[in-house]
């Protein structure tokens, strides 16, 4: 029998006692993007930190397989349930996971989360998709980064993403670009939700793309929470890290089961 396939992952082991996180970055980002989140929870949780674009694969990538890939990685290092924290893009992919594995989730994180694009949204998603094979993947990646992240004070963060998407590679990038047209019915998920998960959605009030329609739709799913983070843009989990870690860290104390 051929050996399951696995996302590449840096374990970080506490102790037997501790429950397990799972920390699964956006679109473009790596484990470095965790930097804050990993030096704060590894002293209370073990954790698993996936690097999603390191797959050895040239296939065209499929959501439900992404999942099911996770699951994989979570079986491999015989992780039961975990509590998935994810950011921007991968809270689409972490929703869908929650979908189709209930039975491994204690609760789902969701850093800079989105429920659904918005018309505006998708018109910049139809141009990036339409000349993805044509323009250069940077000069793309860069455009979006300043959409959604345009301020001064959002610099270091724009910084931190797109240093990370220059180690994708074009084909990379147009890879992942298609899985995003798989999340478009999104909503259609969350009646599919199982009420025992808990959901916490963490946003920068500056968020200006992703906020108002999280606010909206979160409202959906029974056991959901939105926090919002003031003076703060999309990527909440490095600009305000220390207030980012402790409102996950006192949501997930304050609902351990």
């Amino acid at each position: 029998m051929a050996e399951e396939r696995i996302f590449s992952a840096r374990k970080y082991y506490e102790n037997d006692s501790a429950d397990w996180m799972i920390l699964v970055h956006g679109f473009g980002g790596s484990a470095r993007t965790w930097k804050k989140q990993i030096g704060f929870f590894s002293e209370h949780y073990n954790l698993l930190v996936l690097e999603m674009h390191k797959l050895q694969s040239n296939n065209r990538l499929d959501l439900d397989e992404i999942c099911r890939l996770i699951k994989n990685t979570l079986d491999h290092y015989g992780i039961e349930k975990a509590h998935i924290l994810s950011f921007s893009f991968s809270s689409l992919i972490c929703l869908r996971f929650a979908i189709l594995y209930p039975e491994k989730v204690k609760s789902l994180v969701m850093g800079g989360g989105i429920l659904k694009f918005n018309l505006k949204t998708k018109v910049l998603l139809y141009l990036a998709i339409t000349f993805k094979k044509t323009a250069n993947y940077m000069i793309l990646y860069k455009f979006f980064a300043y959409i959604i992240m345009p301020r001064k004070k959002h610099e270091r963060s724009r910084s931190i993403f797109v240093d990370e998407a220059k180690k994708l590679g074009h084909d990379e990038f147009c890879r992942w670009m298609d899985v995003i047209p798989q999340t478009l019915n999104s909503l259609n998920w969350l009646d599919e939700m199982d009420d025992k998960i808990s959901v916490l959605y963490i946003s920068g009030s500056e968020d200006y793309l992703f906020l108002t329609d999280t606010q909206k739709y979160s409202k959906r799913i029974k056991n959901s929470l939105v926090e919002v983070i003031d003076d703060c843009g999309h990527v909440c989990s490095i600009e305000c890290h220390d207030k980012f870690n402790n409102i996950v860290f006192n949501y997930l104390e304050s609902n351990k089961v």
